[in-house]
């Protein structure tokens, strides 16, 4: 008698176990209303903010660091010194180029005026011999005139030396000629001399002004490869400097929600303080990691905030469906796949499990394709822990 009252009791436990409404609080879950109307399907991605053109500063010389003026992050200035360096092998040369500039200067300058002396002398015999002619040419023509006041002999001497001038001054009249050319040839490879060494002095002063470096832009220093004391080599990194505004913003998309994205569709950034608009510009054909790296340009001014390396969030406008029924999307919702929830009662005292189908999502809305109707009230909590049960009670 008492062991069939026992099992009685025992079966009774296990009944109310198995069919009695599992309860929660209504506190403990998060609720979310059925709308509709139209529903933008957004992408979200997570990313950085990037500057579009990267300045890198290198070595021009082999030198000894002595002194590293900024460290990164800080803002410099173009023309802004950043590294002194030391190279005394280069400093010395300098100096003895430039001693040679100036002897080859005074030397140039000697043997100009040497040849311009030559063509001055000649210029001058020139003159003389011209000067004869026209004499002599003077006494001939006299002497023609009155050929017969004037003896034979002196009449022929008065002719022959008049043809003697005039070859003298054709003569001489070729010699200025190749002189001047000989002089011309001369002075340009004497300047050409000359120009060499400026440029070898230019060089070397060059390489001594490398030994400061210096920012080629306004902008954030980012990088500084170098340190006191270390000895860099021709084409060393010394620093890596970024404009401060000219950025862009590199998004990492998960794969299953990449496929929509294209060129030109509208992105909104947000930087936890601050939301501005951009356009995507790039999308990455590889998949690294599960995931896609896009590329957001912008075409207005960027907040005050904005620097290089600041991390920020994206949503991707990828389209708009209009007229849907759509809601906040559940944790275990996935794109156009059938999935099951719970549906609150009108007073929210019970929620009962019933499929549903979803079509398009965004990165906070789903869109619902049948199971739902508009202002049907869900669980959006994680359902796990009553999963198997048909209904719950929902306790106030």
């Amino acid at each position: 008698m008492v062991g069939g009252v026992l099992l009685l009791i025992l079966l009774l436990v296990i009944y109310n176990y198995q069919f009695s409404p599992y309860q929660i609080a209504r506190s403990s879950v998060t609720v979310a209303e059925v709308k509709f109307g139209d529903f933008a399907i957004e992408v979200r991605g997570n990313g950085v903010l990037l500057p579009l053109d990267i300045n890198w500063v290198a070595a021009n010389v082999d030198a000894r660091v002595e002194r590293v003026i900024y460290k990164a992050g800080m803002k410099v200035s173009k023309d802004e010194l950043l590294v002194v360096m030391s190279n005394p092998t280069l400093e010395q040369q300098l100096q003895e180029r430039q001693l040679e500039l100036k002897a080859l200067r005074a030397e140039t300058e000697a043997k100009n005026a040497e040849l311009q002396n030559k063509t001055l002398n000649q210029e001058a015999l020139m003159l003389d011999v011209k000067s004869r002619l026209l004499s002599s040419s003077l006494r001939l023509a006299a002497q023609t005139k009155y050929i017969l006041a004037v003896p034979r002999l002196e009449y022929e001497t008065t002719r022959i030396l008049t043809e003697q001038y005039t070859q003298q001054v054709s003569f001489e009249e070729r010699r200025l000629k190749t002189l001047r050319l000989s002089v011309e040839a001369e002075i340009k490879a004497n300047i050409i001399r000359l120009n060499k060494m400026e440029s070898l002095v230019a060089l070397s002063q060059q390489e001594v002004d490398s030994l400061k470096v210096k920012s080629p832009i306004d902008g954030i220093l980012q990088d500084v490869k170098v340190q006191v004391g270390q000895r860099v080599t021709v084409g060393s990194d010394i620093a890596r400097l970024a404009k401060e505004k000219e950025l862009y913003a590199e998004l990492k998309v998960p794969e299953l929600q990449s496929r929509d994205l294209a060129v030109g569709q509208a992105v909104t950034i947000n930087t936890g303080r601050s939301r501005f608009p951009g356009v995507l510009s790039r999308v990455d054909p590889a998949v690294i990691n599960g995931t896609v790296k896009v590329d957001v340009t912008f075409d207005q001014p960027l907040p005050q905030e904005a620097r290089p390396d600041l991390s920020v969030d994206g949503l991707i406008a990828v389209t708009k469906i209009n007229n849907s029924l759509y809601v906040e999307r559940p944790p275990f919702a996935q794109n156009n796949l059938p999935s099951t929830l719970y549906r609150l009662d009108e007073k929210d005292r019970s929620a009962t499990k019933l499929k549903v189908d979803f079509g398009q999502g965004s990165a906070d809305y789903i869109q619902i394709t049948s199971g739902l109707k508009a202002g049907d009230r869900i669980i959006l909590s994680d359902s796990t822990a009553w999963q198997g049960a048909e209904q719950i009670q929902i306790a106030n």
